[in-house]
């Protein structure tokens, strides 16, 4: 899953950004031995975005399968008043490069990407016929049919082991109410889950690599989490989840969940960041920064599946790009490596690169001159 507000900055200051004394693709190899949790996290790098994106424009959702293959999605020729055009990019090694998409018009957007490999990859969001899901076949992108197509919100897609893969958003309900929907693609055709979670809608769909399907969004108590086994779907208390939103989530064990997204503060008027953990027996609230005007976006683990980093926005006229980094034992605001001073806001979200400690992290930033409207893509890579 993933959320992002159109926009980034300009192509030639990325290009200043970066630090090009470690290039991803060289990094990348020497992170796979670096610890998994260092007190002082390296440094952010900004990354250059591909000069064929139309901008302005924006990137909602990155997903890697190796050091050399990886994913972002989102739209472009964007502006205040208009949806942009489906956007995809992928990661070669050494650049990221503009794909084709043959069949998918705008207006459109693509929400959320799940690379299993080089040859494997899902996409989902939407065209100018609707709600669309994508797939990567190792040479091209192309659409596939799935259940309720015709008035399904696509959220989230998340790829499991065995070629099989997840998505989850919401179907309509009464009056302005929705069911909450989940599908699963068993390697020949996507089928919609009775999974009995009710009204709602989901933000997010993760799958662990013993299959499990970890995932969060909102419910009639507001935000939910939990996860299925065996085809048993969980939803975890929540009355002691101090979260009005969860954006995302990452499984480590049916006792070990992670949880972040926003609290609203009706006391001050703001919404701020939450992470909350569950321990197997109750919820706790682990971070949440006062009077900080922003919202945590998504959670990715290092090489071990321990948490690593969260993608967050970096609040009203913000200096730079925002994350939050887990040391083992706790969490600290970090730092990214775009400028973003004179921009209204700028979000970011985050994606584990495997078989290293390195991540991905891509989004955008809004102007309000007039109106709120999206300005270009980030990339960012922290190895």
């Amino acid at each position: 899953m993933k959320l992002a507000l159109p926009g980034s900055l300009t192509l030639a200051a990325a290009a200043a950004a970066l630090l090009a004394s470690v290039s991803p693709a060289a990094a990348a190899a020497a992170a796979a031995s670096a610890p998994t949790a260092a007190a002082t996290p390296a440094a952010w790098q900004a990354v250059s975005v591909p000069s064929s994106v139309t901008s302005p424009a924006t990137l909602a959702d990155v997903s890697a399968a190796s050091a050399s293959s990886a994913w972002a999605v989102g739209a472009d020729a964007e502006t205040a008043l208009k949806t942009g055009t489906p956007l995809i990019l992928h990661w070669n090694g050494s650049k990221w490069a503009k794909v084709a998409l043959s069949g998918v018009p705008g207006p459109g957007y693509l929400t959320s990407v799940a690379a299993a490999s080089a040859s494997d990859a899902w996409a989902v969001g939407t065209d100018k016929s609707g709600a669309v899901v994508l797939h990567w076949n190792g040479s091209r992108w192309s659409k596939v049919a799935f259940p309720d197509s015709s008035t399904a919100t696509v959220s989230s897609v998340a790829a499991g082991p065995g070629g099989t893969a997840w998505l989850g958003g919401s179907t309509p309900s009464t009056g302005t109410s929705s069911n909450i929907l989940v599908e699963q693609w068993n390697g020949n055709s996507w089928h919609v889950v009775k999974t009995g979670l009710g009204q709602g809608w989901l933000n997010s769909v993760r799958v662990a690599a013993s299959g499990d399907v970890y995932f969060a969004g909102s419910d009639s108590n507001g935000g939910m989490a939990g996860y299925s086994h065996d085809g048993s779907w969980t939803v975890l208390p929540s009355a002691d989840i101090e979260t009005f939103q969860i954006n995302d989530v990452l499984g480590v064990s049916h006792t070990n969940v992670w949880a972040v997204g926003l609290n609203f503060n009706n006391e001050v008027g703001i919404y701020a960041p939450v992470v909350n953990h569950w321990n197997g027996t109750a919820w706790a609230t682990v971070n949440a920064p006062a009077n900080v005007l922003s919202q945590d976006l998504s959670i990715s683990a290092d090489n071990s599946g321990q948490p690593q980093w969260i993608g967050a926005e970096a609040g009203l006229d913000p200096s730079t790009t925002l994350y939050a980094y887990y040391n083992g034992s706790s969490w600290s605001n970090v730092n990214g490596a775009t400028d973003v001073s004179g921009l209204f806001d700028a979000n970011t979200v985050t994606a584990h690169i495997p078989g290293t400690n390195a991540t991905w992290a891509v989004g955008g930033s809004v102007s309000n001159n007039t109106t709120i409207a999206p300005v270009s893509p980030i990339i960012e890579y922290n190895p």
